[in-house]
């Protein structure tokens, strides 16, 4: 856990040292999208786009400049998988689902910013790309569907004790665009760097060694609430 309270000064210290003499302007705004995981369920580097769930959330963002923010999320969603999404696994026979709940505060850099505040300018003049990084917590409640899966390995997952709250390191990117002085519309993509084996419920009687991840993308309304 050190080396994530490390990460916590790193990523936040000269955002706060920024805030103090920032003006408090404080956005609202929600998050509606889709959730998806990469882990024991899926074959390649990528997630499983038959598995995208319903994912939705607010948001709080408090902008220190035209270009730098940080904001907190509460996320909610769902992830799945299933063998019969692959043929090689099919015969294995195992699914998953779990729930999927993340709290998080992240660092935004927005390096065009100013220009997406500028109305006189055309719309596509306005697309502002952002960078973001962060941490967060996740609840996660797994619950497996073992096929045929040697005995021994599954009593071991079951009996394995994880934490259903895991850290976690969200890292992505999006575009924004302002609508009016006021308001503003984001397409986001985000991966979660989680340290466990389990968002799934399954390790050893899967794809051992390798922690999974998951990703939040969709979009972001937000609304100044606070000038």
């Amino acid at each position: 856990m050190r080396i994530l309270k490390v990460l916590f000064i790193a990523l936040f210290c000269p955002f706060w040292l920024s805030a103090q003499t920032a003006q408090p302007v404080l956005e609202g705004g929600l998050f509606l999208g889709i959730s998806n995981y990469n882990g024991d369920f899926t074959l390649n580097a990528l997630p499983e786009l038959g598995e995208n769930n319903l994912a939705f959330g607010a948001v709080l963002r408090h902008p220190l400049s035209f270009t730098h923010a940080v904001r907190a999320n509460l996320y909610y969603g769902q992830l799945t998988g299933n063998d019969s999404n692959f043929e090689v696994r099919e015969q294995r026979g195992s699914s998953f689902q779990t729930v999927l709940a993340e709290l998080s505060v992240m660092a935004e850099w927005e390096p065009f910013g100013r220009n997406r505040t500028d109305l006189t300018l055309e719309l596509g003049q306005r697309l502002s790309p952002y960078f973001f990084a962060g941490l967060g917590m996740t609840y996660i409640n797994p619950k497996p569907e073992f096929g045929q899966v040697s005995e021994e390995k599954v009593a071991q997952d079951l009996n394995s004790g994880y934490s259903k709250i895991q850290p976690n390191i969200p890292v992505g990117l999006g575009l924004r665009s302002g609508i009016n002085e006021y308001m503003s519309l984001s397409l986001e993509l985000g991966m979660r760097k989680v340290f466990t084996d389990y968002l799934d419920g399954v390790s050893l009687a899967g794809k051992p060694g390798n922690n999974d991840w998951y990703l939040f993308g969709g979009l972001v309304f937000l609304y100044r609430i606070k000038d």
